[in-house]
């Protein structure tokens, strides 16, 4: 059977050593006026002031998962809750929410059919970004299955591959794998 296309993202799964997924997540910030839109299951850097951003370069330092954010609607006045971020809201306090434990493990998606058992313990990057649903708010990045090596770097380390039925014919494209992130803002010791 095919695997389905559609992406999500990075979607919570658990925590390294078989630790339950509590999908903890920390409050951020999202600069004013910020323009990249930004969606559930997006990978996101924190950048100098202090607020995140989009992580959509392959190799950047990421702090975590995008899962959402509330913000003061400036042309409503209403509190607004989002699964994304749409871009270029005049707001000085829009709350973002990241799952940013260095040891959370997320499903995605692998772009080609390059996934198998042998890449478990390999890097990959991010594919090419391509901004997710406006209407679901969730994500469509995948991981590039032609990204995958033993060399240092790499957004992301492979650390299995998904059970999920719908989705682990590692024949084809679009299977899903599981995956930490491996150049992660909190472990490194260089600030911002």
């Amino acid at each position: 059977m095919a695997n389905l296309s559609s992406g999500f993202g990075f979607r919570p799964s658990r925590m390294l050593g078989s630790g339950y997924n509590t999908t903890g997540q920390t409050e951020y910030t999202i600069g004013n006026n910020e323009g990249s839109a930004i969606f559930q299951g997006d990978p996101v850097i924190l950048v100098a002031n202090g607020a995140i951003d989009i992580g959509s370069t392959a190799g950047a330092e990421l702090l975590g998962v995008f899962n959402g954010c509330e913000y003061v609607d400036p042309t409503t006045s209403k509190p607004t809750f989002s699964n994304y971020y749409p871009g270029s809201i005049a707001a000085d306090n829009i709350k973002a929410f990241v799952i940013d434990n260095p040891d959370a493990v997320f499903e995605v998606k692998c772009d080609d059919a390059n996934a198998a058992q042998a890449q478990v313990g390999t890097n990959c990057n991010i594919a090419t970004y391509a901004a997710g649903s406006t209407i679901s708010g969730v994500s469509s990045v995948k991981i590039d299955g032609d990204s995958f090596t033993t060399n240092a770097g790499g957004n992301f380390r492979v650390v299995g591959l998904s059970t999920d039925p719908d989705n682990n014919d590692f024949t084809l494209a679009n299977a899903n794998i599981l995956v930490k992130i491996n150049l992660h803002s909190l472990t490194d010791t260089t600030g911002i």
